[in-house]
């Protein structure tokens, strides 16, 4: 429950401000590890997840909060065999508020926060998905 509270708070400050501080993905990532007790951390799929949320980066230009906290969600959060489902959450949620972005500016200009696709992806996948 604490989890998915700092969630939405991560999203929306992310949507206010564009910025996600540490403070948060920090904060996220302790009370994630509290909660679970014995997180499973696969040091293979942090480097293949690693590679490819840095690759990400330098391809759309996200900022770094959204590169950290891509990291804790993909390695703490959702881990290696529900990494397929989570993507295609955040594919459609990032897809809808670009969407979204685009009639409301009329146009792909400007900032599109990202976090609330990453965020929104993990409560899909924990909430709405069969486990």
């Amino acid at each position: 429950m604490l989890t998915a509270l700092i969630l939405v708070v991560i999203s929306y400050m992310d949507i206010k401000s564009r910025r996600i501080p540490n403070v948060w993905v920090l904060g996220l990532l302790i009370i994630t590890i509290i909660s679970k007790g014995d997180v499973e951390f696969d040091f293979e799929f942090f480097l293949v997840s690693s590679l490819c949320i840095a690759a990400f980066t330098a391809i759309s230009g996200c900022g770094f909060g959204d590169t950290k906290l891509a990291l804790v969600i993909a390695n703490i959060l959702i881990g290696r065999y529900l990494i397929g489902e989570y993507l295609l959450y955040v594919f459609a949620i990032s897809s809808l508020s670009i969407a979204l972005h685009v009639i409301h500016h009329r146009g792909i200009k400007g900032d599109i926060a990202f976090a609330p696709a990453l965020c929104g992806a993990v409560l899909g996948v924990r909430i709405l998905s069969p486990l």
